[in-house]
């Protein structure tokens, strides 16, 4: 039997740089935007995150993406 992902809303976690401390470790900051359906794309997702975080000052970081889903034994 393989379990698999029902897949429910997903969100996208973005990690922002917004300095650096003493020893030159990034300072960061987490911004998370959810209800994204599970069909949109992974490039999509990508697109509109980059989109808007052109809007503010701090450098990106990286991108997430977390899929939420219920577990299914079959």
């Amino acid at each position: 039997m393989a379990v698999v992902l029902d897949p429910n809303y997903s969100r996208c976690l973005v990690r922002l740089q917004k300095g650096v401390d003493e020893d030159g470790d990034p300072i960061l900051v987490s911004r998370t935007y959810g209800r994204i359906l599970p069909t949109a794309s992974h490039d999509d997702v990508y697109e509109v995150a980059t989109a808007l975080m052109s809007l503010q000052n701090l450098t990106i970081y990286s991108i997430h993406r977390l899929e939420d889903g219920e577990l299914i034994n079959e």
